[in-house]
């Protein structure tokens, strides 16, 4: 491990080519957002504390952002962040987010610190996500709070939702657009969407409703061609806040929440002596949750929170070749979990916050195939997993300049027993720039992730596509060390920061090629296996300044290395460049916002050999925000100006957006 160390810090010329363009950017005073100073986060140490002042590294996106960026779901309003790269689900319609190298597979995605089940695979659909009642999202990247367990070995992205106050309130959001003659449909408004938001608090009763309705109606590359390369169908998210504050400070909180979408893809395959066959794909999904907590506090100035979350997520899909009378293909999945935890945070003295918690967790899976009206199990029956963990950490002040936050989590697996991951971070905040708050962080973590139940047994069928997925029930868990090493300046109007970070992962987990097995059946056959070991590496740069009221800029670049160390080579799908824009200027005499958003990514291999990459692209959007009287908000933009898109027909061999340019209106009523 020390040779890799050793490289990253000091043998890399890039990194001095890095550290150069830091110094240069905050010369320039170009930067990302300056930071409110009362903006409160939760997710690095799963207690309250000023972004400022938390000291493991958290990123921000506002309520305010999601909304100057007309995002209509989750993957929308985070492809802009830093560092994060938001990336199509293989097989699948739907976004997930990748984050220092680590796939989906590895981020933990929460809702007001409460998981979200994975759709496809082992990842969640950030599409299926909406945004209607957020009120800001917190990403941390790396395993470096070992405090949220095995999933988050890459990262927690984690979305607040909008908190009650006394009175009511109400926003409703409507819009629409298309994508020009890559349109499926004739209607102008190709794509709609709407969402509304109502809550009321009487000081002890609160409620809150939240809707989100989307109607796709589909986009294609190539005019009057069969193939949907942006499936058309319908999202719909509901949820509902029914609670009660106590006379002591205490909270009571049922939400229950329901998401359902029906999508539809046409695709064809090319069979020689026949042609283009002709395919339709359907998926019908539903998540239906159900959500209890209770915070209270306890001994004084200690707080005790529990709470107790049931899910269940039904896939079902279905593919079918349209000149045959009955449909090729059709499966059906369904995962449960239920989910506890309680957990208290105690002042032991005045410089010692101890935390302390419990969680338990069951989980099952079950996929069955329907051939001819016959029912297949395709997994041997419902598979089940349990887990108990621990966890404690201790934030310890050290003057008024040294924070040290040590914490470990003790999980104990039905199918891998028991195991301790412990982790560490600093925080330093020296006064040594007048009228300006200057931190130094570290972080150390190790962290630890058991195969899911998808990936030791799922059968993900694209026979028609011409491959399989298969799980593999005698993987072993994932290891990885974590360090995590930066510093950011904020000022009134600036903020720089810069972050090193090294990850070094044992027992990756990924898909690679049965030959054997594909040989026999004339189809791709992957399954997932352990590799051995790979490192993911590099530095996220990011600033900002506030050049008036009227006009401020933002810029952030991430390098990133990544490597199997067994062979050499660059590990799959991780482009070496990133790179984000934004500028904004406001003309306050027709009180109007422009923005423009910029995105670079450079090429990426996709294969494990190497020898095949997918080309570097840039995308642009255009937004335009006019706020009116009376609450009232008109807005429209352009996603992907330039019309950037992969080359068609699809080789699999080109990941630029499958989707082109979107042009859309909409208006925001808040009141």
């Amino acid at each position: 491990m020390y040779h890799h160390y050793r490289r990253f810090f000091t043998n890399k010329v890039a990194f001095v080519k890095v550290a150069s363009l830091s110094l240069f950017l905050q010369h320039s005073v170009i930067a990302s957002e300056v930071y409110s100073t009362d903006t409160v986060v939760v997710t690095g140490t799963k207690t309250e504390r000023n972004l400022l002042d938390v000291p493991v590294r958290t990123e921000v996106v506002t309520r305010e952002q999601l909304q100057e960026s007309h995002a209509r779901d989750l993957a929308e309003g985070l492809k802009n962040v830093p560092g994060v790269m938001i990336k199509p689900i293989h097989g699948k319609t739907g976004q997930e987010i990748w984050l220092q190298g680590f796939d989906a597979n590895r981020v933990l995605v929460l809702i007001d610190g409460l998981p979200v089940s994975a759709s496809t695979g082992s990842s969640v659909d950030l599409t299926q996500i909406s945004v209607a009642d957020v009120d800001h999202v917190e990403i941390v990247k790396g395993s470096v709070s070992a405090l949220y367990g095995s999933e988050a070995m890459g990262g927690v992205v984690n979305i607040i939702t909008v908190k009650s106050k006394p009175g009511s309130s109400y926003q409703i959001t409507v819009d629409g657009g298309g994508y020009g003659q890559d349109n499926v449909t004739d209607d102008v408004f190709n794509d709609k969407h709407v969402n509304l938001f109502l809550q009321h608090d009487t000081g002890t009763w609160f409620t809150a409703l939240s809707a989100d309705l989307r109607d796709k109606g589909g986009s294609r590359l190539q005019p009057d061609a069969w193939d949907y390369e942006g499936a058309s169908g319908d999202k719909m998210n509901v949820s509902l806040d029914l609670g009660y504050h106590f006379d002591n400070g205490a909270t009571l909180l049922f939400k229950p929440s329901y998401y359902r979408e029906s999508v539809v893809q046409n695709f064809s395959t090319f069979t020689p002596g026949f042609g283009d066959i002709y395919k339709i794909k359907n998926e019908d999904a539903t998540r239906k949750n159900i959500t209890m907590s209770f915070d209270t506090p306890i001994w004084g100035d200690g707080k005790l929170s529990t709470w107790y979350i049931h899910e269940q997520f039904i896939d079902e899909t279905s593919q079918d070749v349209v000149s045959t009378a009955t449909k090729d293909q059709e499966r059906y999945g369904e995962s449960n979990f239920d989910k506890a935890e309680m957990q208290l945070d105690k002042n032991i003295t005045d410089n010692h916050l101890l935390t302390l918690g419990v969680v338990a967790m069951r989980s099952d899976l079950q996929q069955k195939q329907i051939i001819k009206n016959v029912t297949v199990d395709e997994i041997g029956g419902k598979k089940e997993r349990q887990n108990i963990e621990f966890y404690a950490q201790d934030d310890i002040f050290v003057g008024d300049t040294l924070e040290v936050l040590p914490g470990l989590r003790y999980q104990y697996d039905s199918d891998f027993g028991g195991y301790l991951a412990p982790k560490i971070n600093l925080m330093y905040g020296p006064d040594w720039i007048a009228n300006a708050d200057l931190k130094w962080r570290l972080g150390l973590g190790h962290g630890y992730r058991v195969p899911t139940l998808k990936e030791r047994h799922y059968v993900f069928d694209h026979s028609a596509l011409g491959y399989m997925v298969i799980g593999n029930p005698d993987l072993l868990p994932e290891t990885s060390n974590s360090v995590q090493f930066g510093g950011e300046l904020n000022t009134e109007k600036f903020r720089a920061d810069i972050n090193f970070y090294y990850n070094d992962i044992d027992n990756l987990i990924t898909t690679t090629l049965d030959q054997n097995a594909s040989n026999s059946t004339g189809l791709s056959i992957f399954s997932y296996d352990n590799i051995g070991e790979a490192i993911t590496q590099g530095v996220d740069i990011s600033t900002g300044y506030l050049f008036s009221d009227n006009f401020d800029t933002q810029l952030s670049y991430t390098y990133l290395q990544s490597e199997d160390k067994e062979t050499g080579l660059v590990l799959t799908n991780r482009p070496e460049h990133l790179a984000k824009l934004q500028f904004s200027y406001k003309v306050p005499v027709i009180a109007s916002t422009f923005s423009v958003y910029g995105n670079y990514q450079s090429k990426e291999y996709i294969d494990v050999d190497n020898l095949i990459t997918s080309p570097e692209y840039s995308t642009f959007d255009f937004k335009i925000n006019t706020s009116l009287d009376h609450g009232i908000t008109l807005f429209m933009g352009v996603d992907n100006l330039t019309d950037t898109v992969r080359d068609t027909p699809s080789t699999g061999q080109d990941l630029r957006p499958d989707v082109g340019r979107f042009v859309y209106v909409g208006f925001r009523v808040n009141g």
